[in-house]
């Protein structure tokens, strides 16, 4: 008896243009609280029991964690968003997502460096790189990856590529993404709550990020 076919759980998901605006305003609402509620309960208190269980991670691979953390600086981010800069130059088309992606980038930074110093999270103790001198929660290479890649990502999905390429693109961001964040639990630089953390407020900075890409659409009615 032929087998049937599974059904296609990605083909399902809407592209972003599909996705209503009061469903976007809130999956951000819900990854702003989910990062605030989080901090809450990591910062003012001993690491817990995940945080505990993410110490063996520390230590390991040294070599590719320094490069994938060097690759996750802002200074990166600056030489992408140059780039990006120069081709819109070429393709006007660009232009929009570019400037919403830089806006949603420079956004995210300065609201994950205030967060640092509201939520005032040490450091693990166990160190493999040079010392950090801002606080543990959240994550800035967390949440910079998040908003930056993400939006694209999300950007991508809503366009005309083929859909092969739309799942090897979120494949890729969510390699990279993990990749990442995997980078500085090695390095010994964060707890895996700090992670997790910037990948909420990420994701709460490039689904506003989006939010604003729908607006300044002058065919998006919806």
């Amino acid at each position: 008896m032929p087998r049937r076919a599974q059904p296609d759980t990605i083909a399902r998901i809407p592209p972003a243009s599909d996705i209503r605006w009061r469903d976007r305003f809130w999956f951000t609402l819900y990854y702003l609280l989910s990062f605030v509620a989080l901090g809450f309960v990591v910062s003012f208190r001993p690491p817990s029991v995940v945080d505990v269980v993410g110490r063996p991670f520390a230590g390991h691979g040294l070599l590719a964690a320094r490069i994938l953390t060097d690759a996750g600086l802002f200074p990166v981010y600056a030489g992408l968003c140059v780039l990006l800069l120069i081709a819109c130059y070429f393709k006007r088309e660009l232009l929009r997502p570019a400037l919403v992606s830089i806006g949603t980038l420079v956004v995210a930074w300065q609201v994950s460096d205030a967060c640092k110093v509201f939520f005032h999270r040490p450091r693990p103790l166990y160190w493999f790189a040079p010392h950090e001198t801002s606080a543990s929660y959240p994550s800035g290479h967390a949440t910079l990856v998040i908003a930056f890649y993400g939006f694209w990502t999300a950007v991508a999905w809503q366009s005309d590529l083929p859909q092969v390429a739309k799942r090897w693109i979120r494949l890729a961001f969510a390699a990279l993404a993990l990749a990442i964040g995997w980078s500085r639990l090695a390095l010994g630089a964060h707890f895996i709550s700090d992670v997790i953390g910037g990948y909420l407020l990420g994701a709460a900075m490039a689904s506003v990020g989006m939010l604003v890409f729908r607006a300044l659409d002058p065919d998006d009615d919806a």
